[in-house]
Protein backbone atom coordinates (compact mmCIF):
# COMPACT_ATOMS: atom_id res chain seq x y z
CA UNK A 1 0.00 0.00 0.00
CA UNK A 2 1.40 3.40 -0.95
CA UNK A 3 2.24 6.02 1.65
CA UNK A 4 -0.36 8.42 0.22
CA UNK A 5 -3.06 5.77 0.43
CA UNK A 6 -2.07 4.95 4.01
CA UNK A 7 -2.36 8.60 5.02
CA UNK A 8 -5.74 8.87 3.28
CA UNK A 9 -7.00 5.81 5.12
CA UNK A 10 -5.87 7.19 8.47
CA UNK A 11 -7.47 10.59 7.85
CA UNK A 12 -10.73 9.10 6.68
CA UNK A 13 -10.97 6.71 9.64
CA UNK A 14 -10.29 9.62 11.99
CA UNK A 15 -12.97 11.72 10.32
CA UNK A 16 -15.53 8.93 10.62
CA UNK A 17 -14.67 8.40 14.27
CA UNK A 18 -15.01 12.10 15.12
CA UNK A 19 -18.35 13.58 16.26
CA UNK A 20 -20.30 15.05 13.32
CA UNK A 21 -20.72 18.83 13.03
CA UNK A 22 -23.84 20.22 14.67
CA UNK A 23 -25.52 20.87 11.32
CA UNK A 24 -24.74 17.44 9.85
CA UNK A 25 -26.88 14.36 10.06
CA UNK A 26 -25.55 11.72 12.49
CA UNK A 27 -23.81 8.72 10.94
CA UNK A 28 -26.02 5.82 9.88
CA UNK A 29 -25.17 2.41 11.24
CA UNK A 30 -26.00 -0.86 9.52
CA UNK A 31 -25.70 -4.24 11.20
CA UNK A 32 -26.74 -7.53 9.60
CA UNK A 33 -26.00 -11.07 10.76
CA UNK A 34 -26.90 -14.09 8.63
CA UNK A 35 -27.14 -17.84 9.02
CA UNK A 36 -26.65 -19.90 5.86
CA UNK A 37 -28.16 -23.34 5.34
CA UNK A 38 -27.86 -26.08 2.73
CA UNK A 39 -30.39 -28.91 2.86
CA UNK A 40 -31.58 -27.62 6.21
CA UNK A 41 -28.12 -27.83 7.78
CA UNK A 42 -26.38 -24.68 8.95
CA UNK A 43 -23.06 -24.26 7.15
CA UNK A 44 -21.94 -20.68 7.85
CA UNK A 45 -22.44 -17.43 9.73
CA UNK A 46 -21.88 -14.07 8.03
CA UNK A 47 -21.76 -10.73 9.82
CA UNK A 48 -21.74 -7.21 8.34
CA UNK A 49 -21.37 -3.87 10.09
CA UNK A 50 -21.05 -0.45 8.47
CA UNK A 51 -20.99 3.19 9.55
CA UNK A 52 -21.81 5.82 6.93
CA UNK A 53 -22.13 9.57 6.81
CA UNK A 54 -22.13 12.26 4.13
CA UNK A 55 -18.34 12.14 3.76
CA UNK A 56 -17.52 8.45 3.79
CA UNK A 57 -17.99 5.00 5.21
CA UNK A 58 -16.18 2.17 6.94
CA UNK A 59 -17.31 -1.43 7.07
CA UNK A 60 -16.25 -4.79 8.39
CA UNK A 61 -17.45 -8.33 7.85
CA UNK A 62 -16.79 -11.83 9.10
CA UNK A 63 -17.47 -15.30 7.73
CA UNK A 64 -17.31 -18.45 9.86
CA UNK A 65 -18.07 -21.96 8.70
CA UNK A 66 -20.38 -24.07 10.87
CA UNK A 67 -21.62 -27.65 11.06
CA UNK A 68 -20.30 -30.23 8.64
CA UNK A 69 -18.61 -27.55 6.53
CA UNK A 70 -16.62 -26.47 9.57
CA UNK A 71 -15.52 -30.06 10.10
CA UNK A 72 -14.36 -30.34 6.49
CA UNK A 73 -13.00 -26.84 5.87
CA UNK A 74 -12.91 -24.77 9.06
CA UNK A 75 -12.90 -21.48 7.20
CA UNK A 76 -12.59 -18.04 8.75
CA UNK A 77 -12.55 -14.71 6.93
CA UNK A 78 -12.44 -11.13 8.19
CA UNK A 79 -12.58 -8.05 5.95
CA UNK A 80 -12.44 -4.28 6.34
CA UNK A 81 -13.15 -1.49 3.88
CA UNK A 82 -13.04 2.28 4.04
CA UNK A 83 -14.04 4.86 1.45
CA UNK A 84 -15.62 8.19 0.60
CA UNK A 85 -18.93 9.36 -0.80
CA UNK A 86 -18.79 10.87 -4.29
CA UNK A 87 -20.50 14.02 -5.53
CA UNK A 88 -23.68 12.04 -6.20
CA UNK A 89 -23.52 9.92 -3.06
CA UNK A 90 -21.83 6.97 -4.74
CA UNK A 91 -19.35 4.79 -2.86
CA UNK A 92 -15.70 5.46 -3.70
CA UNK A 93 -13.35 2.85 -2.15
CA UNK A 94 -10.03 3.94 -0.65
CA UNK A 95 -8.78 0.68 0.82
CA UNK A 96 -9.83 -2.93 1.38
CA UNK A 97 -8.23 -5.72 3.41
CA UNK A 98 -9.24 -9.32 3.92
CA UNK A 99 -7.71 -12.26 5.78
CA UNK A 100 -8.87 -15.79 4.94
CA UNK A 101 -7.86 -18.91 6.86
CA UNK A 102 -8.82 -22.56 6.42
CA UNK A 103 -7.28 -25.94 7.17
CA UNK A 104 -5.24 -25.71 3.96
CA UNK A 105 -4.83 -21.99 3.28
CA UNK A 106 -3.97 -18.70 4.96
CA UNK A 107 -3.89 -15.54 2.85
CA UNK A 108 -4.18 -11.79 3.25
CA UNK A 109 -5.18 -9.46 0.40
CA UNK A 110 -4.87 -5.66 0.41
CA UNK A 111 -6.33 -3.44 -2.31
CA UNK A 112 -5.59 0.29 -2.50
CA UNK A 113 -7.42 2.64 -4.84
CA UNK A 114 -6.54 5.65 -6.94
CA UNK A 115 -9.28 7.78 -8.54
CA UNK A 116 -11.80 5.11 -7.39
CA UNK A 117 -10.04 2.33 -9.36
CA UNK A 118 -8.07 -0.62 -7.92
CA UNK A 119 -4.47 0.54 -8.19
CA UNK A 120 -2.35 -1.79 -6.07
CA UNK A 121 -3.04 -5.36 -4.94
CA UNK A 122 -0.83 -7.04 -2.34
CA UNK A 123 -0.94 -10.73 -1.42
CA UNK A 124 0.60 -12.29 1.70
CA UNK A 125 1.87 -14.86 0.93
CA UNK A 126 2.52 -13.89 -2.67
CA UNK A 127 -0.04 -15.27 -5.12
CA UNK A 128 1.21 -18.10 -7.32
CA UNK A 129 -1.59 -17.85 -9.88
CA UNK A 130 -1.46 -14.13 -10.68
CA UNK A 131 -1.39 -14.89 -14.41
CA UNK A 132 -4.99 -16.08 -14.07
CA UNK A 133 -6.25 -13.00 -12.21
CA UNK A 134 -8.41 -10.33 -13.82
CA UNK A 135 -6.24 -8.00 -15.90
CA UNK A 136 -5.75 -4.33 -14.88
CA UNK A 137 -7.79 -3.18 -17.89
CA UNK A 138 -10.76 -5.20 -16.57
CA UNK A 139 -10.77 -3.66 -13.08
CA UNK A 140 -11.62 0.09 -13.44
CA UNK A 141 -14.87 1.15 -11.86
CA UNK A 142 -15.21 -1.98 -9.71
CA UNK A 143 -15.81 -2.07 -5.96
CA UNK A 144 -14.23 -4.31 -3.38
CA UNK A 145 -16.58 -7.07 -2.09
CA UNK A 146 -17.33 -5.31 1.21
CA UNK A 147 -18.07 -1.94 -0.37
CA UNK A 148 -20.25 -3.81 -2.88
CA UNK A 149 -22.17 -5.39 0.02
CA UNK A 150 -22.82 -1.95 1.51
CA UNK A 151 -23.84 -0.58 -1.90
CA UNK A 152 -26.30 -3.48 -2.22
CA UNK A 153 -28.11 -2.19 0.86
CA UNK A 154 -28.21 1.42 -0.35
CA UNK A 155 -29.54 1.90 -3.90
CA UNK A 156 -29.49 5.40 -5.33
CA UNK A 157 -33.30 5.44 -5.04
CA UNK A 158 -35.93 2.94 -3.92
CA UNK A 159 -37.16 2.29 -7.52
CA UNK A 160 -33.58 1.22 -8.38
CA UNK A 161 -33.64 -1.64 -5.87
CA UNK A 162 -34.35 -4.25 -8.58
CA UNK A 163 -32.74 -2.35 -11.45
CA UNK A 164 -28.97 -2.03 -11.00
CA UNK A 165 -25.60 -3.69 -11.54
CA UNK A 166 -22.67 -3.61 -9.10
CA UNK A 167 -19.18 -4.34 -10.53
CA UNK A 168 -16.89 -6.16 -8.08
CA UNK A 169 -13.18 -7.03 -7.97
CA UNK A 170 -11.94 -9.11 -5.00
CA UNK A 171 -8.21 -8.93 -5.77
CA UNK A 172 -8.34 -11.91 -8.11
CA UNK A 173 -11.73 -12.20 -9.76
CA UNK A 174 -13.89 -9.69 -11.54
CA UNK A 175 -17.65 -10.25 -11.41
CA UNK A 176 -20.96 -8.37 -11.44
CA UNK A 177 -23.89 -8.56 -9.04
CA UNK A 178 -27.05 -7.70 -10.96
CA UNK A 179 -30.50 -7.00 -9.53
CA UNK A 180 -33.56 -7.34 -11.78
CA UNK A 181 -37.34 -7.40 -11.31
CA UNK A 182 -38.46 -10.77 -9.87
CA UNK A 183 -39.08 -13.63 -12.28
CA UNK A 184 -42.56 -15.18 -11.72
CA UNK A 185 -41.23 -18.51 -12.99
CA UNK A 186 -39.03 -18.71 -9.90
CA UNK A 187 -41.95 -18.25 -7.49
CA UNK A 188 -42.06 -21.79 -6.16
CA UNK A 189 -41.38 -23.73 -2.99
CA UNK A 190 -37.65 -23.90 -3.74
CA UNK A 191 -37.34 -20.19 -2.84
CA UNK A 192 -39.97 -19.53 -0.16
CA UNK A 193 -40.59 -15.99 0.99
CA UNK A 194 -39.51 -15.34 4.58
CA UNK A 195 -41.99 -14.55 7.31
CA UNK A 196 -41.13 -11.02 8.38
CA UNK A 197 -42.79 -8.24 10.35
CA UNK A 198 -42.09 -5.62 7.65
CA UNK A 199 -43.11 -5.47 3.97
CA UNK A 200 -40.52 -7.05 1.69
CA UNK A 201 -39.42 -6.41 -1.88
CA UNK A 202 -38.26 -9.41 -3.89
CA UNK A 203 -35.63 -9.09 -6.63
CA UNK A 204 -33.98 -11.54 -8.98
CA UNK A 205 -30.24 -11.46 -8.42
CA UNK A 206 -27.60 -12.67 -10.86
CA UNK A 207 -23.95 -13.39 -10.05
CA UNK A 208 -22.11 -13.01 -13.37
CA UNK A 209 -18.53 -14.20 -13.75
CA UNK A 210 -16.47 -11.80 -15.82
CA UNK A 211 -12.77 -12.76 -15.57
CA UNK A 212 -10.06 -14.05 -13.27
CA UNK A 213 -11.59 -17.44 -12.57
CA UNK A 214 -9.60 -20.66 -12.63
CA UNK A 215 -9.11 -22.38 -15.97
CA UNK A 216 -11.29 -25.32 -14.97
CA UNK A 217 -14.26 -23.01 -14.41
CA UNK A 218 -14.03 -20.86 -17.52
CA UNK A 219 -16.01 -23.31 -19.61
CA UNK A 220 -18.63 -23.70 -16.91
CA UNK A 221 -21.69 -21.66 -16.15
CA UNK A 222 -21.26 -17.90 -16.28
CA UNK A 223 -24.56 -16.78 -14.75
CA UNK A 224 -25.76 -17.85 -11.30
CA UNK A 225 -29.28 -16.62 -10.44
CA UNK A 226 -30.62 -16.24 -6.93
CA UNK A 227 -33.61 -14.66 -5.22
CA UNK A 228 -33.27 -11.92 -2.63
CA UNK A 229 -35.78 -10.16 -0.39
CA UNK A 230 -35.18 -6.65 1.01
CA UNK A 231 -36.81 -4.79 3.88
CA UNK A 232 -36.99 -1.00 3.92
CA UNK A 233 -35.08 -0.19 7.10
CA UNK A 234 -35.45 3.56 6.63
CA UNK A 235 -32.86 6.27 5.86
CA UNK A 236 -32.42 4.82 2.36
CA UNK A 237 -31.15 1.47 3.70
CA UNK A 238 -32.63 -1.80 2.43
CA UNK A 239 -31.40 -4.80 4.40
CA UNK A 240 -31.38 -8.17 2.68
CA UNK A 241 -33.64 -10.48 4.70
CA UNK A 242 -33.21 -13.69 2.69
CA UNK A 243 -31.02 -14.94 -0.18
CA UNK A 244 -31.79 -18.24 -1.89
CA UNK A 245 -30.15 -20.03 -4.82
CA UNK A 246 -28.37 -23.11 -6.09
CA UNK A 247 -24.69 -23.64 -5.24
CA UNK A 248 -22.14 -26.41 -5.76
CA UNK A 249 -23.11 -27.71 -2.32
CA UNK A 250 -26.85 -27.70 -3.10
CA UNK A 251 -29.72 -25.26 -2.68
CA UNK A 252 -28.65 -22.63 -0.16
CA UNK A 253 -30.64 -20.16 1.91
CA UNK A 254 -29.24 -17.25 3.90
CA UNK A 255 -31.50 -15.75 6.56
CA UNK A 256 -31.09 -12.45 8.36
CA UNK A 257 -31.29 -12.99 12.10
CA UNK A 258 -34.29 -11.13 13.51
CA UNK A 259 -33.62 -8.60 16.28
CA UNK A 260 -33.50 -10.16 19.72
Amino acid sequence: MTKVTGIALALLLSALAAPPPAHAQPPAEVTADYDFFVGGFRIAEVGLKAVLDEQGYKAQSSVTTRGVLDVLLRGRAASQAVGMRGDFGQFVPVGFATHYRSRTADQKILISYEDSDPAEITFDPKATDSDQHAKPAERPGSLDPLTAAVATLMPAAAPDLCNRSIPVFDGKRRFDIIFLPPDPKRFDDSAPAPKWDKPLTRCLGVYERMSGFAEDTKEGQRYFPFDIWFEDSGNGIFRAVRLAGSTKLGFAIGNLRPPE
